[in-house]
């Protein structure tokens, strides 16, 4: 069951909203970051997002098990429209829409063709790793 938990957990976060600005080429300092937090079925998710101003996004999953192992997963999609659509490299994916300013609803549909809807809290103004958006343990929160 921990592979399922964690391929539907690992997109869960990809969300949040982002101000689609016309913008040059932009670099990291112009990305919103944010966090995505919530829980499935017996195991928790902690998940970095940054967004850049032409819609793109990345980001890493901290999905922590129930036996306290932390699996990490990387993750690119788009953000178009208020809509947000998201990979990881193993065939899953995810589209989903903000539904308040702190929650989000939104499938994910497993390569297997398995469809799970889920729900997610956003957190604005975090920090994150600055090399690729990884979420920082609650102790290294800036």
């Amino acid at each position: 069951m921990a592979p399922l938990i964690a391929a539907c957990l690992l997109l869960l976060a990809l969300c949040g909203p982002v101000p689609l600005q016309a913008a040059s080429v932009p670099d990291a300092s112009d990305e919103t970051k944010e966090l995505w937090t919530g829980s499935l079925y017996t195991s928790t998710y902690r998940v970095g997002l940054c967004f850049s101003p032409k819609g793109t996004l990345r980001g890493v999953v901290h999905l922590r098990l129930m036996s306290g192992q932390v699996d990490v997963y990387h993750i690119n999609g788009t953000v178009k429209d208020g809509r947000v659509t998201a990979s990881h490299s193993s065939g899953h994916s995810f589209t989903g829409r903000l539904v308040a300013p702190d929650r989000v609803k939104g499938r994910i549909v497993l390569k297997s063709g398995r469809k799970i809807d889920l729900e997610g809290t956003r957190h604005r103004g975090v920090s994150l790793a600055p090399e690729d958006c990884a979420p920082l343990d609650d102790g290294e929160r800036k």
